[in-house]
């Protein structure tokens, strides 16, 4: 399998979690957690998520290797009163939201995104082991209904490892 050939058709339509597809493609792959921790909100955590600033989040950031391959470094934040206890959990072997959906009961129903090109930092070329100058980000925030953000969300990834599909109707007007 050559690297060029590991990738992700994200449905724009679709909420799907990376790993579903990585399975339904074979890909043999595996996640690094390089960390998991309370913190305290900053102002933009508490604004996204809709929470009081300083209040408790569960912050966790994790390697995703495709192949043998690196391929993307997430980060998610979640209100640690609605997870605690999960920073003891083993998160390195399963999906994240399956793990999130058996242990507590909640299933993401959508998801709002942002799809950018950004500058790599030193750390990020390292991790994800590549010279790319600019990374592909994907960040926003997923819900368990319509109301309150559950999480929010960065993903950051080498260019190929993302391909994007949107359908578009015409609804006869």
């Amino acid at each position: 399998m050559k690297s060029d050939d590991v990738y992700v058709l994200r449905d724009l339509g679709k909420f799907q979690s990376v790993t579903e597809v990585l399975k339904n493609r074979e890909y043999p792959f595996e996640y690094r957690v390089l960390n998991k921790e309370i913190l305290e909100s900053n102002r933009f955590i508490s604004r996204v998520l809709k929470i009081p600033l300083a209040s408790k989040v569960f912050y966790f950031r994790k390697l995703r290797v495709v192949g043998g391959v690196p391929k993307s470094i997430e980060k998610t934040y979640i209100l640690y009163d609605k997870v605690k206890g999960v920073e003891k959990m083993e998160l390195g072997s399963r999906s994240f939201y399956q793990v999130i959906q058996e242990r507590f009961g909640y299933a993401t129903q959508r998801s709002e995104e942002e799809i950018l090109i950004v500058n790599a930092s030193p750390e990020e070329q390292e991790l994800l082991d590549c010279r790319d100058r600019e990374l592909l980000m994907i960040k926003g925030n997923t819900y368990l209904g319509d109301a309150e953000p559950f999480e929010y969300f960065e993903i950051v990834s080498t260019s190929d490892f993302y391909r994007f599909r949107s359908v578009t109707e015409n609804d006869g007007v």
